[in-house]
Order: structure tokens, then sequence, then C-alpha cells
């Protein structure tokens, strides 16, 4: 009876597709893991920064891997509750824990001196990772934020010279590593069980709290024109959404927004910090500030698919598409998020063109990435999802459906993006500077064109408005 549970659980979430697909990502992370040739010094840096990564986002996403008809028929049969419990925690490790995995792929030269205590490390790391989502998606956004911090913390006290670190992997501390890891495991495992086999409370109490909130803050649009309005909502109010988890799928929906000006003022601290470290303060060792900022720029895009589910899955097609044409409409809110995010990561920008200025090619490829790449892909990524697998979202805290190829088809803009950005860095590295930064304005020139060509389609938008209410918009 459990093999039947757990088949049924996991492919109502993945499709038989998305589950090979993920297969071949693991299998090619570690293949990678035996080509990778990286000084340790680098993975010094890069290791505790990923696993600090990836130990905040089933924490801040309060990720679990349920769907409405869970709620509605699965927990309502009578199952025994720790054969549901041990099925949803196999879906949480297929969705979050498994991301450790690129960590150890992408690491491997630098730790195969300890490998036997680096498994030991990852597996107890896995089983935390898995772990975090069932213990925290009940709590509210404040206490998720603080266990966020102590989480990340942990990771990054290794660069303090903390020997119980579990990233002490990297820093000549394996065997407190593991004991690290291993004591988390021992305390998370036996909470997200506890949490798994009694989801069905633990969510209804969720979503009570959700729904029956005061609405602290009303906004008025009289007197403004529809375009001024939509900018109002859409550029001046930054949101953050989607399935915030390691591989695309499987966590709960998760929406947050915060004030533009804000953002804003955070942004230009985080600019601020990172542009002191890295020109007077931060003693790298050879060409690691390259890689850092080459990392940067390949994980800038995935940060970038975040703020798109949310743009056209939180609409309502009966409202907004009433008050003016629809191709208008759906240009100017794409043009609005675009501009928004443009404006949030212009201070992280502007510090990169300022260490430019000191001889680094690297930071003006990634300023230049930062500006108007990232802006131009979201409208690209908008406009894809929206014609190849539209979702609106009916509700919070649950998946908006099973997860399958055509969603991960979303994600193609990205992968030019990557090579253009892993040519150019390649380029550089080999004494080319002029060529790297031709090819780097090159791509920021096709991706602007790109998306102007887009949103300029009437044609184009017409499709990804009839696709939308094919899909059962409303």
């Amino acid at each position: 009876m459990f093999f039947k549970l757990l088949k049924f659980v996991i492919l109502s979430r993945f499709s038989k597709q998305i589950l090979a697909f993920m297969l071949v990502l693991l299998v090619w992370a570690l293949f990678i893991s035996s080509k990778t040739g990286s000084s340790s010094a680098v993975y010094y840096y890069y290791g505790p920064a990923l696993i600090a990564v990836f130990l905040i986002l089933p924490v801040l996403s309060g990720g679990i891997a349920v769907l409405k008809s869970d709620r509605d028929f699965l927990f309502t049969l009578p199952l025994k509750r720790s054969e549901l419990a041990l099925s949803l925690f196999v879906v949480q490790m297929l969705s979050f824990g498994l991301i450790i995995i690129y960590v150890l792929g992408y690491s491997f030269s630098s730790i195969s001196s300890v490998l036997p205590y680096a498994l030991i490390d990852f597996i107890a790391l896995i089983l935390v990772i898995t772990s975090l989502g069932p213990i925290t998606y009940t709590l509210k956004l404040g206490w998720r934020v603080l266990v966020a911090i102590l989480m990340a913390l942990l990771p990054l006290s290794a660069f303090a010279g903390f020997p119980f670190s579990p990233a002490g992997i990297y820093t000549g501390h394996p065997l407190y590593a593991d004991i690290t890891s291993v004591v988390l495991a021992v305390i998370t495992v036996p909470l997200a069980f506890r949490s798994l086999s009694r989801v069905d409370l633990d969510l209804m109490k969720t979503f009570t709290r959700y729904t029956s909130g005061d609405v602290k803050r009303v906004r008025k649009f009289s007197g403004m024109s529809p375009t001024k309005a939509i900018f109002a909502v859409n550029f001046f109010i930054v949101e953050v959404s989607g399935r915030m988890n390691s591989l695309g799928s499987g966590g709960s929906y998760r929406s947050g927004r915060f004030r533009l000006s804000r953002g804003v003022l955070v942004s230009a601290i985080i600019a601020g910090v990172y542009y002191y470290l890295l020109t007077y303060r931060l003693k790298l060792p050879l060409h690691s500030q390259e890689i850092a900022l080459f990392i940067f720029s390949i994980y800038s895009v995935i940060f970038i698919m975040f703020f798109t589910m949310g743009v056209l899955g939180n609409e309502r097609l009966w409202l907004g598409f009433m008050t003016r044409n629809p191709t208008r409409y759906l240009r100017d809110i794409v043009v609005a998020k675009s501009l928004s995010i443009a404006t949030l990561l212009s201070p992280l920008a502007i510090a990169n063109f300022l260490i430019a200025l000191g001889g680094d090619e690297q930071a003006l490829n990634l300023g230049l990435f930062l500006l108007v790449v990232i802006p131009s892909l979201l409208i690209i990524v908008v406009y894809l999802s929206a014609f190849l697998y539209p979702l609106q979202i009916k509700e919070e805290l649950s998946m908006p459906g099973q997860l399958n190829l055509r969603q991960m088809g979303t994600l193609l803009p990205a992968l030019p993006a990557w090579i253009l950005v892993t040519i150019s860095f390649a380029v550089l590295e080999n004494g080319l500077p002029s060529l790297a930064i031709l090819i780097t304005v090159t791509t920021t020139i096709l991706f602007a064109l790109i998306a102007i060509a887009l949103i300029y389609s009437d044609s184009f938008g017409k499709r990804v408005i009839d696709k939308l209410v094919t899909s059962g918009f409303v």
C-alpha cells in the first residue's frame, strides 16, 4: 500500500518526463564533478555561500509540496499517517533536498581529499534542507525570516573560522562539519515527520490565517489614467512570487510585495557593501573575484524567475481586460514590471560599473547584465510562460498544478543568457577583454530587441491572450 501511495503522491506532482529531466540534471552535476579543476581557494568562498542559499530557500518559501486536491481528497482518506508523512517527505526531497548534489558536483575537486566526510555532510544536509519546509511553513513571515537568518549564519560562520559549521568541509574542518550536519538532521527530520503527519490540520490553520487578515493600506486610483494606475501598482510595488525551490518543482506557491522605494534602499546598501568589499577589504585568491562575478551572473538569471510567475498568474482577466484594450493592458503590465526590476537592480549595476573603472572588465559585463539583460529577460519569460503553459494562481500555500516539461520550457530564454555569459567569461579569462565586451554588448542589445519586439507585436499579444482565456483564466 505504501508504494502505491508513494507513486501516486510523486506522479500527481511531477510528470514522468520532468522526473527523467531531473535525473539527467543530477547525472550531469556528478559528471561535471569528475571534470572540474577549480582551485579549492575559490570554493572556500563558493561552497559556504551556496549552502547558505540552499538552507534559506525552503524556509523563506515555506514550501510544502501539496495540491488543493490533497486537502479535498487525499488527506480525508483513512491512510496511515506515518506512510503519508514519509511519502510527502520523499516529494520534499525531490523538490528541495537534492539541490545539494549540485554543490557536491561542481565543487568536487576542492573536497575530493575528504570525500568520505563530504558524503556524510551532504547526505545530512539533504535531510536538513528537506525538513526545513515542513517545519517552517506554518510560521509567520517574521519568524521564517529569523529562522532563515540563523540557518544562513551557520554555513557562513565558516568564513570566521568557526569549526562547527556545516560548510566546514571547505575550510579544513570536515569532522566538525559532519558532527554539526548530523546533529541538525537528527533534530529536524523528526520535527518534519511530525509536521507532515498532521499536514491537513496545519495547512487549514495557515490558510485561515492568510485569508483572514485586515487590509492595512487602502490604495486609491481616482483621477488616474489607466496607464498611470497600472504603473502605480506594477512599478512602485515589487512582487516576488513563485514556486521557490531548487529544481523549479514541487513547492507551494507564495507571494510577497514590498515598495520599490524600500527595495532600492536595501539594494543600495547591499551595493555599497559589495563595492567596498570587492574594492578595498576582501582579499580574494587569484582569479576568484572574476569567478565570483561569473557565478553572480549565472545565479542572477535564477533570481529573476522569482519575479515572473506572479506577473500574469495573479491577474484577473475579467477586471483588467475590461478596462482597456487587452494587448495594451498586457504590454503596460510587463513594461512596468521590467522597469521596476531595472530600478531595483540599478544600485548593484552602478557598483559594478564603478568596479569596472578600476580595470575589472567582468564587472562591466555584470553591470550591463543586471541593468538591461535581466529586465529584458523578465519580459521574454513572462510572454513565453503565458504562451507555453499559463497558470493562474487561485490560492497560495499549494502547488498550482503538476510540474511538466512544458513549464520547464519557460526557462529556455535563460539558456542563451547563461551560454553568452559563459563565453564572455571564457574569452575574458583568455586575455581578450575587447572581444568579451563586444559579446556582452551584443547580448545586451539582442535581449533588449527581443523584448521590445514582443511587447510591440500585437499579433503575438493576441495569441498570448487567447492562451490565457483558453487555459481557464478568469
